[in-house]
C-alpha cells in the first residue's frame, strides 16, 4: 500500500506496477495534482520541465516558460496516473498504521485496509511545522502553506526561516 498520491507516491506507484504486487495508493485528495493544488499563485518549478519528469513518462515542455507554473504539474501528474494506469482510490484519508496478525493495519475515515508493507509517501504539506519564536515577538507568523500571493507583504519588512523550495 502507498499512502499518498503526490509525486512519490505516483513514483512508488510506477515501479509497483513493475514487481506483480498487489498494491494500491490511496490518497486524501479528491483530485489529482498532491500539494501542487495547493500552491500559491506565483508558484513554478524550481528547474524546466525537462529535469521534472517522473519516472516513465517525460513532463512535456510548457510553451513560452523555462519554469512551468504550479497548473502544469497538476495537469502532468493527473495524466500521469492514467497513462501508468495507477491504482488510486481517491477522498482516502488515511488515519492510522498498526501492526495487525504478522502484517498492518490501516485505518482510514472510509474503514480499514490490510497490507503486507506500506510505503508513506505523504509529504509535509499537511503538517506544517511553525518554530516558536522567543521574546515580544508580535508580527504575523505564516507557513507557506498558507501563503497564497506575495503581493500582501508589499512594503513590509519579511524575516523568511528557511532555505528550501518554499523559503526560496
Amino acid at each position: 500500500m502507498v499512502i499518498g498520491g503526490g509525486q512519490a507516491g505516483l513514483a512508488a506507484g510506477y515501479y509497483l506496477c513493475r514487481t506483480g504486487l498487489e498494491f494500491v495508493i490511496l490518497d486524501a485528495q479528491a483530485t489529482p495534482g498532491g500539494a501542487w493544488q495547493h500552491g500559491w499563485d506565483s508558484l513554478r518549478l524550481f528547474s524546466p520541465a525537462q529535469f521534472s519528469s517522473l519516472p516513465g513518462w517525460p513532463m512535456p515542455p510548457y510553451p513560452g516558460e523555462w519554469y512551468p507554473p504550479a497548473t502544469h504539474v497538476v495537469d502532468y501528474l493527473a495524466a500521469y496516473e492514467k497513462h501508468h494506469d495507477l491504482p488510486i482510490r481517491r477522498a482516502e484519508t488515511v488515519t492510522a498504521v498498526s501492526r495487525r496478525d504478522g502484517g498492518l493495519r490501516v485505518a482510514t475515515d472510509s474503514g480499514a485496509w490490510s497490507a503486507s508493507a506500506v510505503i508513506s509517501a505523504t509529504g509535509a504539506w499537511w503538517r506544517p511545522f511553525l518554530p516558536l519564536v522567543p521574546g515580544s515577538f508580535a508580527g504575523r507568523r505564516l507557513h507557506a502553506v498558507d501563503d497564497r500571493n506575495v503581493d500582501e507583504f508589499t512594503g513590509q519588512r519579511v524575516v523568511v526561516v528557511g532555505g528550501g523550495n518554499s523559503g526560496a
